[in-house]
């Protein structure tokens, strides 16, 4: 092969080779703001630290699966009881006041991981459970008499009917207009 030959097919590999590296590179970058929130994105902005992904490599690692009798997931189940990371009301906030004249509070809890199929979720208000325990995690509250209430979140074993796991209590405030000041305008 002549030089100029050699010389051309070098520099097409040479540039074959650098774009497969850099195809198999994605550079995000990554903040940290004020609230110690992390945002990752794929264009730089201020205060941003450049991150370097590795895109070539797109494996799954699959659980090895054991055999285990039913049994020994009993004995598991009652050596370490299950708790959720987090249990708590996520709306109202505590010490939160309502405006609500009808009375109507809705209550939003905040549950991870997902609630297992054999618990249910029972709002206390007051210390004293309010309607019957549900698998989902919003409660509507009507006729809420005005004044200072609390509120928590106990998780409920389906079949036991035991209480597994209690939320913090909050206190919620129902603001609601006094009819002993409905004057009318004549």
């Amino acid at each position: 092969m002549r030089p100029l030959v050699k010389m051309l097919l070098a520099g097409v590999i040479g540039a074959g080779v650098l774009t497969a590296l850099a195809a198999n590179e994605t550079v995000l970058y990554k903040k940290v703001d004020k609230d110690g929130n992390v945002i990752f994105t794929d264009k730089p902005i201020p205060g941003s630290t450049p991150v370097k992904v590795n895109t070539d490599k797109n494996t799954v690692e699959t659980p090895r699966s054991s055999f285990r009798t039913r049994q020994e997931v009993n004995d598991e189940d009652s050596e370490e009881a299950f708790q959720y990371e987090v249990l708590a009301i996520d709306s109202p906030q505590n010490d939160e006041g309502i405006r609500a004249n009808d009375g109507n509070i809705n209550i939003i809890a905040g549950i991870t991981p997902q609630l297992k199929a054999e618990h249910s979720l029972q709002l206390v208000i007051d210390g004293s459970a309010y309607g019957s325990a549900q698998k989902l995690p919003y409660f509507n509250l009507t006729n809420v008499d005005r004044g200072t209430h609390t509120a928590s979140i106990d998780v409920i074993n389906d079949k036991t009917q035991e209480v597994i796991q209690s939320s913090q209590p909050i206190t919620f405030h129902v603001l609601r207009a006094s009819r002993l000041h409905n004057k009318r305008r004549n």
